[in-house]
Formats: structure tokens, C-alpha cells, sequence
């Protein structure tokens, strides 16, 4: 929330290449900090419509090949070209014809298409395979220009981050490599193992 300026800080500050957030205006964030969350919105519009917000046409738009190019990074490019209609496929309301997976991978793209200087995800591949999630995220690592900033559980995911900061009730307990962590940080270690008890538990299930 701090980071995209939905809220302040009550003390200390955020910076954004180098400038207190406080002092830019909205478009000046809204145009280099891209959010997605883990609840997605999907508008009852076309693939082309949810990922533009804007109509064909409008002036500053993004072209279809950028479109695409945001959709292959957010590994949903091919459910977009099964789809009836490609770009121009309706979806209903809230995105009933996608699954939560497809959804948050939709959310992702609308973001990315828009080449933000950040980009924040909060647990918003939550819902995806991991084997597509590790796609995504090797993709973004592998791109130049966008910081990424991640709340993740997978330890798969975590592992790919060049920092890790484990947080407990809203602060701070240690800042490193995953590989670091787990070897100094108890309570990161008990994170770590109850995320593969758990998903241990629902392959069994399964």
C-alpha cells in the first residue's frame, strides 16, 4: 500500500527514484508503480478492453502487439487466442468464463502493458499452477527496467528474489537471500517448512 501510495507513512518516508512519493503527483505514480492484487477485477468487457482500459481508438492507446506482448509475459496468451474472437473475446461479468488462475494472469498483463518502473504483486499469482507462476516470475526477473516487489508464500517463488525480508506483525525480522534465511532465521525456516507440509498435504489430497 505504501509502495503504490494507497496510503502514507506515519513516520519515515518512501522513495521512488529518489523522490519522496508524498511529493509526486498521482499521474506521476500511477505511471511508474504498476499494483496487482491477490482479488482481481475483471470489467464485463473485451480481453483487449480489460487489459487497455480504454476503447479501440482512444489516443495514447496501446497498440494490439504491445497487448500481446503483455499477455505472452503474464503466460496467457494462449488462452487468450482460444478464446472466440482473440482479443475482441467478451468476458462476463467479473470474468466468469476464466478461471482465478487466468484472471490474475489477465491483471498481470493490464499491468505490465504499461511498462511500470515498478511493479507490485500482492500474492497476486496466488491462484496460479506454480510451474506457470515460475514462468511468470522468471520472466519478469529476466526483463530490464521494472523492480519487482512481491508478497509470496511458494518457497519456489521466494527463491527466485534477489532479497527476501521476512516480515512478523508488520515488522521487520531479517533481510537477505532465501538461501541466507533459511540458514540464520528460525522463524523464517518454520514458514518455509509449513508451505511444503501443506502443499505435501494437498497433493496427497489430490
Amino acid at each position: 500500500s505504501l509502495l503504490s501510495r494507497l496510503s502514507d507513512p506515519s513516520s519515515g518516508t518512501v522513495l521512488l527514484d529518489d523522490g519522496d512519493a508524498r511529493e509526486l503527483t498521482a499521474e506521476a505514480v500511477t505511471g511508474a508503480v504498476a499494483f496487482v492484487s491477490q482479488t482481481t477485477f475483471i470489467f464485463e468487457d473485451t480481453i483487449r478492453g480489460n487489459i487497455t482500459l480504454a476503447d479501440v481508438g482512444d489516443q495514447g492507446s496501446y497498440t494490439d502487439d504491445e497487448v500481446w506482448q503483455a499477455l505472452e509475459l503474464a503466460r496467457v496468451a494462449d488462452v487468450v487466442r482460444a478464446l472466440p474472437g482473440g482479443l475482441d473475446a467478451p468476458l462476463g461479468e467479473r470474468g466468469a468464463n476464466l478461471s482465478g488462475g487466468q484472471r490474475q494472469r489477465v491483471a498481470i498483463a493490464r499491468a505490465l502493458v504499461r511498462r511500470p518502473s515498478l511493479l507490485v504483486l500482492d500474492d497476486a499469482t496466488s491462484a496460479v499452477d506454480p510451474e506457470v507462476e515460475q514462468a511468470i516470475l522468471a520472466g519478469l526477473r529476466a526483463g530490464a527496467g521494472t523492480t519487482v516487489v512481491m508478497v509470496a508464500y511458494r518457497m519456489s517463488s521466494v527463491s527466485l528474489a534477489d532479497r527476501v525480508a521476512h516480515l512478523e506483525s508488520g515488522r521487520v525480522v531479517d533481510v537477505g537471500t532465501a538461501a541466507e534465511l533459511l540458514t540464520r532465521d528460525e522463524g523464517f525456516q518454520d514458514l518455509a517448512l509449513a508451505y511444503q507440509r501443506e502443499a505435501t498435504r494437498r497433493e496427497d489430497e489430490a
